[in-house]
């Protein structure tokens, strides 16, 4: 999913050489920067007749500059998945377009009105907004209930990944106008949950973009004209993405920065230089890796921010291939032969806690009372010899009764993913102490992936699995819906489950939130019991940040930057 270009002339080497130590970002904002000096006017009187006091325009423009690694640069501002699937486009979009609600900061974590004030539902099914009357696009067009149908109607035929309930509205949902600022939703089921349907869209201005309704992915999109915050100022690709403050925004009292300026770099070690240094204010997303926050620790002018990721991590067990993973109890002793607390105090250096669930633990939708594996290796040895694994060929490894061979299999992973890397080469000396041998396949991101969501293919045993819910994570209880029941798509594990298929589709309608905790209690107990998914760690996102110039970082749930929390963005101000 990652694409990188590199040209290499006569100056090429020196170039490449360069980027180790310096951001690959171009001139052009910081050169803009400098050439804005004082500017003071004369001339201008009051309406008393008197020559009035004009304040000076800053030397600068106020600008939160942010860093962000080559890898996780978008290539075009083309609305494909890279909008939901990397981690800049999740941002990016949300700077530029507004949404009809937005998911609050921390602790609340609450939808709030953006371009629809307002909104209601008596059944679930069919739901009204009423829309701001004063915003207006970029280009000067005001918004109104065109373009929110016309988004709704075609941006999830081009953009599957804006299909899902909980986000925007499944295909067949039928839209009515009911005049310039009101709209009202009919859909195919009812939807459940504190948010209305539908709420985390981009609005996308129809008089651009109808001609391309059919493939809006067809579309460069090179203006970016939405009607959010921010509005496009320069775009390089691969080098940096320049925005500016939309001075015309009609919702709230943000931005407070004149400029954000997404700016790349060719390693993180150029980057946490960067930031040292005063290049940058922040990392753009995600923070820094747990290996180096020391490093950042005492450091003039530099803040620490340390929150619970929205980050886990687990085992995805293949339950499509023939073989012992089949075993429920294969499974159960993989998961009590991991020592996760060595593993989080050696390849995360302690900023990591571990998970039983795919609902976070502090969250009071979590279910207390699900089984624990924790480490017991004699546990884990129990349950194989009861159930026949034994070291029939004295090689240290366990025997599968049914075929003789070894109790052998594959973990693929990311090779981006360095901390994870260091985790499997611990999990693999771990269980072979209790006979299992495990061989780990690293790959390029793309081919990963590729292979993780193909379990038919049977070509892994073990999947280093991810999963980022959230705190309204409806959605990725998808991971788990059976394949029979249309969860091909995200269930790289292939269980099947016609139980958990009717607990979920339970969960999707409901409106009562007490109920709404019965069916996710049910779900966890469920997943906790069967095991297609083996849930290890939630890493803590470190946010290393500069304190000198700006004020206002707002923490939340996996950092100060992430795809459901762009508020640092909308609220940092100067100090």
């Amino acid at each position: 999913m990652r694409k990188k270009k590199n040209i290499l002339g006569i100056i090429g080497i020196v170039a490449l050489l360069l980027s180790l130590a310096a951001p690959m970002i171009q001139c052009a904002p910081g050169e803009v920067a400098e050439e804005e000096g004082v500017v003071e006017e004369e001339g201008v009187v009051d309406e008393e007749g008197e020559e009035a006091e004009i304040p000076e325009k800053p030397a600068k423009p106020v600008r939160l500059s942010t860093g962000w690694p080559t890898t996780q640069m978008i290539d075009t501002l083309t609305c494909d998945e890279t909008w939901q699937y990397m981690n800049m486009g999740s941002i990016f979009w949300q700077l530029i377009y507004d949404q009809l609600c937005i998911m609050g900061p921390a602790p609340d974590y609450e939808p709030l009105p953006m371009l629809a004030t307002s909104w209601e539902s008596t059944d679930g099914r069919t739901w009204t907004h009423h829309l701001r009357e004063d915003a207006v696009f970029h280009d000067g067009i005001p918004v109104t209930a065109e373009d929110v149908a016309f988004t709704i109607e075609n941006l999830p035929k081009s953009n599957p990944t804006f299909s899902f309930a909980d986000i925007t509205l499944e295909p067949g949902t039928s839209v009515k106008i009911i005049d310039d600022y009101t709209l009202e939703f009919t859909l195919e089921t009812v939807h459940g949950g504190r948010f209305p349907a539908p709420w985390w869209v981009p609005v996308m201005p129809k008089h651009i973009w109808e001609p391309y309704k059919d493939d809006m992915t067809s579309y460069p999109n090179d203006e970016a004209i939405g009607s959010g915050p921010f509005k496009l100022k320069e775009f390089k690709p691969g080098q940096y993405i320049w925005f500016e403050a939309n001075e015309d925004y009609a919702w709230g009292d943000i931005p407070h920065v004149d400029e954000v300026v997404f700016q790349a770099y060719g390693s993180d070690d150029a980057m946490y230089m960067a930031l040292k240094n005063g290049e940058i204010d922040m990392i753009g997303y995600g923070g820094c890796s747990p290996l180096v926050v020391d490093d950042f620790k005492g450091v003039e002018n530099i803040e620490v921010i340390i929150s619970q990721s929205e980050l886990e991590w687990e085992l995805t067990f293949n339950l499509h291939k023939d073989g012992p993973l089949q075993d429920l109890d294969v499974r159960k002793a993989v998961m009590y032969g991991i020592d996760r607390d060595s593993i989080i105090a050696l390849a995360y250096n302690g900023y990591a806690e571990k998970i039983d669930s795919f609902v976070y633990p502090e969250m009071g939708e979590h279910n207390p009372d699900l089984p624990q594996y924790d480490y017991d290796a004699g546990k884990a040895g129990e349950i194989l010899e009861q159930a026949g694994y034994l070291d029939t060929d004295g090689d240290g490894i366990r025997n599968n009764p049914a075929t003789g061979k070894n109790l052998a299999f594959e973990l693929i992973v990311s090779s981006d993913y360095t901390s994870e890397v260091k985790a499997i080469t611990m999990i693999k000396e771990q269980l072979r102490n209790i006979g299992i041998e495990i061989s780990m396949t690293t790959l390029d991101e793309a081919t990963y992936e590729s292979l993780l969501y193909a379990p038919t293919d049977d070509l892994w045993d073990i999947g280093m699995g991810w999963a980022t819910p959230g705190p309204n994570g409806d959605w990725v209880w998808e991971y788990a819906r059976s394949y029979e029941g249309g969860g091909e798509w995200w269930n790289a594990a292939y269980y099947n489950n016609p139980e958990y298929d009717e607990l979920l589709d339970e969960l999707l309608i409901e409106r009562d939130m007490t109920k709404r905790k019965e069916w996710l209690y049910a779900m966890q107990m469920v997943l906790a019991e069967d095991l297609p998914y083996g849930y290890l760690w939630r890493v803590m996102t470190i946010d290393p940040v500069r304190t000198d110039k700006l004020k206002g970082y707002v923490p939340t749930m996996g950092g100060v930057a992430n795809w459901f929390n762009p508020w640092s963005y909308f609220e940092l101000r100067p100090k």
